[in-house]
C-alpha cells in the first residue's frame, strides 16, 4: 500500500495496528458481529452485479473475512460454486462456522492463503471479487499477477474498495502485470446515504484469445 502513495494511507498506518486484533482469534467473531454490518449494502451490490454476469460457474472472494459475502452469493446464485480466501486463519475458521450454519458446505469452500500466492490452480475462476481488502495489501503487483493466473480467459476481476484509492496508482501497478494491456474500468458505487456508502469499483477482464 505504501509504495503507491494512496491518499489516506497515513490514517491506515495509524489505525491499522489498533484494529489488527479484529482479524485474529476471538477478534474474528467481533468483526463478524459488528464490522460486517457496515458493508452489508456493499455486499448486496456485489451479489447483484454477480447475478447480472454469471448464472453458473465458479467465483472467488479474495479477503473473504468471515465469509458473509461468499455465503450471500451462494444463497442468491444456487448454480455457482463459491470459494473464499483470507490470510487470517481466525477469519477462515469463522467463515467455515458460518457456512455450516447456512448448510452450504457443498458449494462454499474456504482456504487460508495470501492474495500474492493464491492456493488455486491456473484458470480456476470465472469471476473474482474483492471487497475492502486491496488497501491492506503490502503491494499490488504480485497480487494482480496471481489474480490474473487463476482467472479463466474472458473472466472478470472486480475490486471494491474505499474511494480514496487512486486509479492512477492502480494503473501504474498494472503496467508490470499481465493486465497491462487491459482497459481498467473505474467507477464510484453508492450503496446508501451513510458514511460507508460510497466505494470505488475497479473492473478488469482477462483477454480470451481463443474467441474469434
Amino acid at each position: 500500500m505504501h509504495s503507491h502513495g494512496i491518499k489516506g494511507d497515513t490514517f491506515m498506518r495509524r489505525t491499522g495496528g489498533h484494529f489488527n486484533f479484529l482479524f485474529t482469534g476471538s477478534g474474528s467473531q467481533i468483526y463478524d458481529a459488528t464490522m460486517v454490518k457496515l458493508t452489508r449494502n456493499l455486499y448486496r451490490r456485489v451479489i447483484n452485479d454477480s447475478a447480472m454476469l454469471l448464472s453458473e460457474g465458479t467465483i472467488l472472494d479474495v479477503g473473504t473475512g468471515p465469509g458473509r459475502l461468499a455465503i450471500g452469493i451462494a444463497q442468491h446464485l444456487p448454480e455457482l460454486q463459491v470459494f473464499g480466501v483470507d490470510i487470517s486463519a481466525g477469519m477462515i475458521q469463522q467463515a467455515n462456522q458460518n457456512t455450516a450454519k447456512a448448510h452450504l458446505e457443498e458449494r462454499v469452500h474456504f482456504e487460508v492463503g495470501n492474495v500474492a500466492h493464491l492456493p488455486y490452480q491456473d484458470q480456476a475462476f470465472d469471476l473474482i471479487v474483492s471487497t475492502i481488502s486491496m488497501h491492506h495489501w503490502d503491494e499490488w503487483e504480485q497480487p494482480l499477477r496471481d489474480l490474473y493466473r487463476v482467472l479463466r480467459p474472458g473472466g472478470h476481476l472486480w475490486i471494491y474498495d474505499f474511494r480514496f484509492i487512486k486509479p492512477q496508482a492502480l494503473k501504474k501497478a498494472l503496467t508490470s502485470t499481465p493486465f497491462a494491456q487491459v482497459r481498467l474500468e473505474d467507477a464510484l458505487v453508492r450503496t446508501g446515504s451513510g458514511p460507508f456508502a460510497l466505494y470505488r469499483r475497479f473492473a478488469l477482464q482477462k483477454p480470451d484469445h481463443g474467441k474469434p
